[in-house]
């Protein structure tokens, strides 16, 4: 079944034998059952939501771990003051918060410090830790950051400052630098579905084993909502403990933060849900970060003045305003035609925004099924945003480039990342990565998870659904196909979404809502194409002002032959 967006899809799969066994063996639906075995959920990954509390902290006694608690303590019993160099997003941001609050309420003294995203670039800088450094600082703490800063780690060395490492981003080449101790599931290359967590979530345990040890009544509970928030925002996989995290966190929401529970009051006018956190208060924190400076977010959240949190939330709000416009001017930029056929999406445009281009990126690749490497220039670098769904393994591109020599630093994880380049290398990257990925699989295929007909509020689909919550990497929503649809009534949303009343024939109407499509083929045969078709899409449960309805978020359309 070819869609208009020239994709191939295909149902998923399982054996009716499998489907049958899982139903019986876990009282649960067929369709339930299918969806288990196609994202391979085994017996803990079903059962989880019995054992989410069963030994949450699965780093306690993790030597990297025990080793930071104790020279945490010495550093506390000593009063020896703390320089917290973070990252400037989501992860950076709640990093810096969790640990700032545990010094705080122990009255240690330390003093955080963000990287200027235009001026400093990502990662710890010896410009700015120059600039930080007092007198009486003799150990530096990176949170999101810091795992290949081999540079840094060597200077501050030779000053005499202690380092940790607290961080999850790939280490490049496996090639650890000389830090007193480096907290990363990718430390030897062991990162697992179990371990494979946020910088939030690793510093949050962290404080749970030092807390513990010096017997601190620290509320370290209240700040779980930042291992949440972050677990989201920075795509983790949702399967073990992330799941667990997600699970507990929305079970027990109880905001006790007076800065993030004002901007939530402000900006989610229901009870909170991980897509409100994905798509509204994670962009939200982010803005600053992308297009001024990120300190005013942890302010916020280390604040106690009421004056001072509104207008902090005002001036966050004003940077989200200006992202959202910016990034519309540099999607503006792109002719999303030309790269239907190319095997990777490369673009080169100095007039993109340093701040959006892994915005652009994500979207890009989401709407293209292609690895997406947008390039913009900063100053008289090059700076590059990826992102790859699954079809590349974006740390191996970033370790090759830099065994090359084509770039000068870069960094990530395995679905997204980013580097820094010389401009004069410009074509020798493009170049290189087409040759590299020239045999990518050109052709898309894409799953759907079953056949479906428009579900009633008590339909049993929804059950599943919910059983089957959160979702996100590792285990995505599923994808429905729809048969023989008509389009009643369409419009367009903030000039960028599309909203439908379809029909099927046995004349039961849904409302669909189709995100990012304005001026794409699916946007034009939404508004316009009268006839009958199929499509594909995923059923979610929209809750606004306390009233629930069940909606469809269309992914793509199949014209009836």
């Amino acid at each position: 079944m070819i869609s208009i967006s020239g994709k191939e899809w295909k149902e998923r799969k399982i054996t009716k034998r499998l489907i049958d066994k899982y139903s019986s063996d876990f009282d649960i639906s067929e369709n339930l059952s299918k969806f288990y075995l196609s994202r391979n959920f085994n017996k803990e990954d079903i059962l989880i939501k019995k054992t989410i509390y069963k030994n949450l902290n699965i780093f306690s006694e993790d030597k990297d771990f025990l080793s930071a608690s104790e020279m945490i303590i010495e550093i506390i019993r000593n009063k020896q003051k703390t320089l917290i160099f973070g990252d400037y997003d989501v992860d950076g941001i709640s990093s810096i918060t969790i640990l700032s609050s545990f010094f705080k309420y122990l009255d240690h003294p330390f003093k955080y410090v963000i990287p200027d995203r235009f001026i400093d670039g990502y990662g710890p800088n010896i410009r700015l830790l120059e600039k930080n450094l007092d007198k009486n600082i003799d150990n530096v703490i990176f949170l999101d950051c810091g795992s290949n800063a081999h540079k840094v780690i060597n200077f501050l060395k030779k000053r005499g400052i202690k380092t940790i490492i607290v961080d999850h981003h790939i280490i490049n080449n496996l090639h650890l630098p000389k830090s007193d101790i480096i907290i990363n599931p990718s430390k030897n290359n062991l990162k697992s579905i179990d371990n494979n967590v946020c910088a939030a979530t690793l510093t949050y345990f962290l404080i749970d084993i030092i807390k513990k040890k010096i017997n601190s009544d620290f509320e370290l509970n209240n700040y779980f909502i930042f291992c949440v928030i972050s677990t989201i925002c920075d795509v983790m996989p949702l399967r073990g403990i992330n799941r667990r995290i997600l699970l507990i966190g929305f079970r027990n929401m109880n905001i006790k933060n007076k800065g993030l529970k004002k901007l939530l009051r402000n900006s989610v006018k229901k009870k909170l849900s991980y897509q409100d956190i994905g798509f509204t208060i994670g962009p939200l924190i982010n803005s600053p970060g992308r297009v001024a400076k990120a300190d005013i977010v942890v302010e916020l959240f280390l604040s106690q003045n009421d004056d001072e949190i509104d207008k902090i939330i005002d001036n966050m709000n004003l940077h989200n305003v200006d992202r959202k416009k910016v990034e519309q001017e540099n999607l503006n930029l792109i002719d999303f035609k030309k790269y239907y056929n190319e095997n990777i999406i490369f673009i080169y445009n100095k007039n993109f925004h340093e701040g959006i281009i892994g915005i652009i990126a994500a979207k890009l690749s989401n709407i293209l099924n292609k690895p997406c490497f947008i390039v913009t220039e900063s100053y008289d670098l090059l700076k590059c945003s990826i992102r790859s769904k699954n079809k590349i393994k974006i740390s191996k591109s970033i370790n090759k480039l830099l065994d090359k020599e084509l770039i000068i630093s870069g960094g990530g994880h395995d679905e997204a990342g980013g580097f820094s380049a010389n401009k004069e290398y410009l074509l020798d990257i493009n170049n290189f990565l087409k040759k590299e990925y020239k045999n990518i699989n050109k052709k898309d295929v894409l799953y759907f998870d079953s056949f479906a007909i428009f579900p009633k509020k008590n339909s049993s689909i929804i059950k599943d659904l919910k059983s089957l919550e959160p979702f996100g990497k590792d285990n995505p929503e599923p994808i429905f196909y729809f048969k023989n649809i008509k389009s009643i009534k369409s419009k367009i949303i903030n000039n960028r979404h599309i909203q439908n009343i379809l029909k099927n024939k046995s004349g039961r109407s849904i409302k669909s809502l189709s995100f990012d499509c304005v001026n794409s083929e699916l946007g034009n045969y939404l508004l316009n194409y009268k006839k009958e078709f199929d499509l594909i899409g995923s059923i979610v449960e929209n809750n606004w002002n306390n009233k629930k309805e069940l909606e469809l978020r269309i992914i793509d359309i199949i014209l009836k032959t």
